[in-house]
């Protein structure tokens, strides 16, 4: 990932700041001294002090903040930054700031994409070293190197790899970053510098300073390791997955000697990780990557996954875990999840998307071409009616409008599928309508939802997209539990909804009308990263 050398590189210096009043100025005079630097990035996270006003008199320019942490105001001041090189410095670095110059040099010529800080050895050691021993083990699970300083938040690094970063909350948000630039590939190599950076007390404030700094690391490498997948959505190496499987292993351990529900939970998790990893393993092997609306290539049916589902629920009425009355309503939903989910892969493979909307296929098969779309749509008509008249029988009319429910429900969700997180939103809120209605329903979405939740984290960052291989399963096994506990009258009204979204959608853009009514806005942007605008 290493860039060509370069005799000259544009730097951004970019210094987060909490009340750092007395200090951050003259680390933005230090900063400004060395050579390539073309602006200096304060980024005010909601100081209650001087700490803006002197940065701006010492030349800095000042982004204002919400206190949200030191990772949220580092991914807001990489944002800001225009330079070709990002070079990220504390605030209370003073004049030694100016040693940060040896950073630059092994970035801006190729020879690295990011450069971490070596410190010199303090005079004093200020703590036990629990953090640091904590960030070194975590780091070498997930890389495999032994990092000296991966605490340090001294670094240099370019500007492409700054911004593909996801730059996570609180102290251990520079750690995380070493791991994850690792993960995209990057060279990441740790430079000596005569850097002076001003020491934790061991004062009863510095311990709880490093108790938390320890906690963030935790925080920060556990997900990591329990969900092993990098961040361009791609399975983690074989090293990792192993470390991550050890990891599942113990918590259903402890899960099984403290509580039945807890071991049902860890074992819940650790399956749905397990799903998602294979399915973006499939969906990266097979290629099934395309460009989101913001232009980045993500893989593009990562709802693979929820295809294994029926394997939990089948596990669980094996083992006798499911009660007897409702194995038949398990295996109506993930029949009908699995199905939609394989019609909607072939969507996902060969699909064009020079044609949309139902109306769009229709034509297309009045004309004698028969779509992807127009397949799929069929196949949701024929399994909803197919299990519409399972769950009414004898009843021909009843049976018509469960299938109705059940196939606008799939191609609802398949709808919403066009922004991060919407087509998650969009089940859960058909899910907690069925629940709500009769908690019996948990078993037609349940063994579906838990896997849908591990793909969340993805589909909110906009880092990997479910597909119609995904959406069409949620929608439809939502579907499945709504027909089955709906009175007559709640489904008619649900089919009369559904059928109305579905003509909006043909004439008008769903996004617009989201965007245009502020409580849809608002639960769009639910989960989202902040500048992710809808």
């Amino acid at each position: 990932m290493s860039s060509a050398p370069t005799a000259f590189r544009r730097v951004s210096v970019v210094i987060p700041a909490y009340n750092e009043q007395g200090r951050a100025a003259a680390t933005v005079a230090a900063a400004r001294r060395m050579s390539g630097v073309a602006e200096v990035v304060v980024v005010d996270d909601g100081s209650s002090d001087a700490t803006a006003l002197e940065a701006e008199q010492a030349g800095a320019r000042v982004v204002r903040a919400p206190h949200r942490g030191k990772g949220a105001a580092l991914r807001r001041g990489v944002g800001a930054a225009t330079g070709e090189l990002v070079l990220l410095l504390d605030a209370d670095l003073g004049t030694s700031a100016s040693a940060a110059e040896a950073l630059v040099g092994p970035v801006a010529e190729g020879r690295a994409d990011m450069a971490v800080a070596l410190l010199p050895a303090p005079r004093v050691r200020p703590g036990l070293g629990i953090a640091l021993a904590a960030a070194r083990l975590s780091l070498w699970l997930l890389t495999g190197r032994w990092f000296a300083a991966p605490l340090s938040g001294q670094r240099c690094m370019t500007a492409n790899l700054a911004r593909a970063l996801p730059w996570g909350r609180g102290f251990a948000a520079e750690v995380a970053a070493t791991a994850d630039a690792a993960a995209l590939g990057a060279c990441v190599i740790e430079v000596p510098t005569e850097i002076e950076h001003a020491p934790t007390s061991r004062s009863l404030a510095g311990f709880i300073h490093r108790g938390r700094q320890f906690g963030a690391v935790i925080a920060a490498f556990a997900p990591r390791l329990l969900y092993p997948i990098g961040p361009t959505a791609r399975p983690a190496p074989s090293r990792r997955l192993i470390a991550g499987m050890c990891g599942w292993a113990v918590l259903i351990a402890v899960g099984a000697k403290l509580h039945p529900w807890l071991l049902a939970a860890c074992a819940a998790a650790a399956f749905s990780v397990s799903a998602l990893v294979a399915s973006l393993a499939a969906s990266n092997w097979a290629g099934i990557r395309r460009a989101n609306y913001r232009g980045s290539e993500i893989p593009t049916a990562a709802g693979m996954g929820f295809a294994l589902a029926p394997l939990a629920a089948w596990g669980l009425a094996a083992a006798g875990a499911l009660p007897r009355a409702e194995v038949r309503l398990v295996a109506y939903s993930v029949l009908a999840a699995t199905v939609m989910s394989g019609v909607g892969l072939l969507d996902d493979l060969y699909g064009s998307r020079q044609v949309s909307g139902l109306a769009g296929h229709l034509a297309s098969v009045v004309r004698g071409r028969i779509t992807t779309g127009a397949v799929k749509a069929g196949a949701g008509i024929v399994v909803g009616l197919a299990i519409g008249w399972l769950l009414a029988r004898p009843g021909i009319a009843q049976a018509i409008i469960n299938g109705a429910v059940i196939a606008l429900s799939a191609n609802l969700v398949n709808l919403l599928d066009l922004r991060p997180g919407r087509a998650l939103k969009g089940f859960s809120l058909l899910a907690v309508v069925a629940v709500a209605v009769d908690p019996q329903a948990v078993y037609a979405v349940g063994p579906i939802g838990v896997v849908a939740l591990a793909l969340a984290p993805l589909d909110l960052g906009g880092r990997a997209m479910m597909g119609d291989a995904g959406a069409n399963a949620l929608g439809a096994a939502a579907g499945v539990a709504l027909a089955a506990v709906l009175p007559l009258w709640g489904r008619l009204v649900l089919v009369v909804a559904l059928a109305g979204i579905h003509v909006y959608s043909e004439r008008r853009s769903l996004s617009r009308l989201i965007a245009r009514a502020p409580a849809l806005r608002w639960l769009d942007r639910l989960g989202r990263p902040e500048e992710d605008a809808p």
